[in-house]
């Protein structure tokens, strides 16, 4: 009665007590809001991850009884010499909470940033602070956790099948996404304006999913597509603006034949490379003095997508089939045809595989410079790289 008697009262005195009573309220469930107790936990999240003992031996000089996930970050060649992401630096760790998400407020991500030019990867833990449980959640953070459980060759692998799968995706036109890639670039005309092609970049996310990013620069300033990659249903999505524009050239291609610049004398499907070479190619292939020569070219040869990608390059730089074919042939008062593959050694055991083409306008090349005995190709000129780039990931 006294609380009801105070309220007339006051409205007796003030004649505006509707406005005084949500005031009131509003101020008093303002300053009882709660602060979630976890959401400010980050460094408790990730002080579990680097205590966190590793359950098989790294194989790494040092006391092999006591090692933390921490501890083996800390090793300055452990990542350039185990996870290999090509030129990957150490950014240090870094927490992200899941506290708004299904998995409960004291969930945390986790992470030990690597960062691969302007992409930020790395190895990953889902942590639960409230029980204290620490969950690799990609193949980084098992790789560190138990590193006998997976090998270093394990995300090579996996970054090689991601981009040969990216690569390989098909638009209505035929055309693969390689060769999209190269038309974005300009294909032949301008494919030398762009700064730099870093090339891929590959996070393996969770379960089947990966992110990839392709690299490159303009006028000195970092710019990737990025897309994500369902492994187990070769879902293919675009999630960034460039990545969009890439697949929007695939898309708007007109269907044609792709040209075909694989030699006649050369098999690609044959099981045996001994016997790829045909015809008088083989006799070549069998003299020691034209044998290294010719794998050089060969290990050009047999990267299929490599080749598809620049078939399509000059699919669309020719007028018509007929036009190509008789680049192909020599031509009367000709030593050779306008479009051939020559390899020419360059040093010992290094060669340079020339694709040399004519459009018309005189002979243009595309080259690499192969390794023989380490079995390693290096592109020489702009659309070489960007080809070359276009299909691998990087540090392969």
């Amino acid at each position: 009665m006294i609380v009801v008697l105070g309220g007339l009262m006051i409205v007796a005195l003030t004649g505006d007590a509707e406005t005084v009573v949500v005031e009131d309220i509003a101020d008093d469930q303002e300053d009882e809001e709660p602060e979630n107790p976890w959401a400010e936990q980050g460094d408790a999240a990730i002080s579990l991850v680097q205590n966190l003992q590793l359950r098989s031996d790294p194989e790494v000089n040092g006391d092999e009884d006591n090692w933390t996930v921490g501890k083996l970050v800390g090793e300055e060649d452990y990542f350039s010499e185990i996870l290999d992401i090509g030129g990957a630096e150490a950014v240090g760790w870094e927490s992200e909470w899941w506290g708004e998400t299904k998995f409960g407020p004291s969930y945390f991500r986790v992470r030990f940033g690597l960062a691969d030019e302007n992409v930020t990867v790395g190895p990953t833990w889902v942590v639960d602070l409230q029980s204290q449980d620490v969950v690799p959640k990609n193949v980084f953070g098992r790789m560190l956790t138990d590193p006998e459980d997976v090998g270093d060759t394990d995300y090579a692998d996996q970054a090689e099948q991601v981009v040969s799968a990216i690569v390989n995706h098909r638009f209505p036109a035929d055309i693969n996404l390689g060769g999209a890639l190269l038309s974005y670039f300009g294909g032949l005309d301008e494919a030398g304006e762009k700064d730099r092609v870093l090339g891929w970049t590959v996070n393996h996310s969770h379960d089947d999913l990966f992110e990839a990013y392709f690299q490159w620069t303009d006028d000195d300033e970092y710019v990737h597509a990025q897309f994500e990659f369902d492994m187990e249903d070769h879902a293919l999505r675009p999630a960034n603006l460039q990545a969009n524009e890439i697949m929007r050239v695939g898309d708007d291609t007109d269907p044609t034949d792709r040209v075909d610049i694989m030699p006649g004398m050369y098999d690609p499907d044959e099981p045996l490379p001994e016997r790829r070479w045909q015809g008088p190619a083989r006799q070549r292939f069998e003299d020691p003095a034209h044998r290294d020569g010719l794998k050089a070219m060969a290990m050009i040869l047999d990267n299929a997508e490599l080749i598809e990608t620049l078939e399509w390059t000059l699919t669309y730089h020719f007028d018509s089939l007929d036009e190509f074919e008789e680049c192909q042939e020599i031509q009367e008062g000709e030593d050779h045809p306008r479009c051939r593959w020559v390899p020419r050694e360059q040093d010992d055991g290094v060669y340079r595989v020339h694709y040399f083409y004519d459009l018309g306008d005189g002979q243009e090349e595309i080259a690499w410079d192969v390794h023989v005995e380490e079995e390693r190709v290096e592109p020489v000129d702009t659309t070489s790289e960007l080809a070359y780039r276009a299909v691998h990931p990087r540090g392969s």
